[in-house]
């Protein structure tokens, strides 16, 4: 009975932590991190985030989060969201051996909350795939062999989620492919596509990308570019 009743608390805790993950626009696969608090030394504007460098009681701690209202010397509490070890963001030319994606707590929360992005139908019909590209189905097919090369998809966007990790990430299915592996995710830092639009997205495949935290893809498209 005692085991019964922890599994349903453990579910319940899950599943909130699921729906809160949305409504924040939190990529697919984050989990919630433990809280910390610290003395804000420097900060910087970039994509949609505001990078704080953090003395967390002698330690020094650059963390990133949604655009906040944040000067030197205020104190931030935040939850940790995701570690990301040799991180480099292209906008603000700028190398971090290490930094903390971050949901700020209380007055200092992002200016602009982010809402929940919901996943369009693409439909039943196959989209006619572009010349010299690639079908969804075919670039898992083939993923090992596409890996590290520019490849060319075209497909409907079904999900944007934008300034998440320094980066837009744009979700393209084309009709193809099975459940699981019938959609890919193009990150761009400085590009976006139309939900519901059809659009030629371009980029270097990855595949096997794992963010930690469960956050992983099979396969993922980087320096992604789109046209109609």
């Amino acid at each position: 009975m005692l085991l019964r009743r922890l599994l349903a608390l453990i579910v319940l805790s899950s599943c909130s932590f699921i729906g809160q993950a949305g409504a924040f626009g939190i990529p697919e696969g984050t989990s919630k991190g433990p809280s910390h608090s610290g003395t804000v030394l420097e900060t910087m504007e970039g994509g949609g985030y505001t990078y704080m460098k953090l003395d967390q009681d002698g330690k020094m701690v650059w963390i990133a989060a949604r655009r906040a209202d944040v000067a030197v010397g205020d104190k931030v509490e935040y939850v940790e969201q995701m570690r990301m070890p040799n991180f480099t963001s292209k906008t603000l030319n700028k190398s971090f051996d290490e930094i903390v994606f971050a949901k700020l707590s209380g007055e200092q929360a992002a200016v602009s909350p982010m809402q929940p992005v919901p996943e369009i139908a693409v439909g039943d019909e196959p989209i006619e795939k572009a010349e010299g590209g690639y079908t969804i189905a075919e670039v898992f097919a083939n993923r090992e062999a596409l890996k590290g090369k520019l490849i060319k998809v075209r497909g409907r966007v079904v999900k944007v989620s934008q300034a998440i990790m320094n980066r837009n990430w744009i979700h393209l299915k084309d009709g193809t492919g099975e459940k699981g592996s019938d959609k890919i995710v193009f990150r761009s830092e400085d590009q976006v596509a139309q939900v519901g639009s059809i659009v030629t997205a371009e980029g270097r495949l990855e595949t096997e990308k794992d963010f930690g935290y469960g956050y992983r893809y099979e396969v993922l498209v980087e320096d992604a570019s789109f046209s109609n």
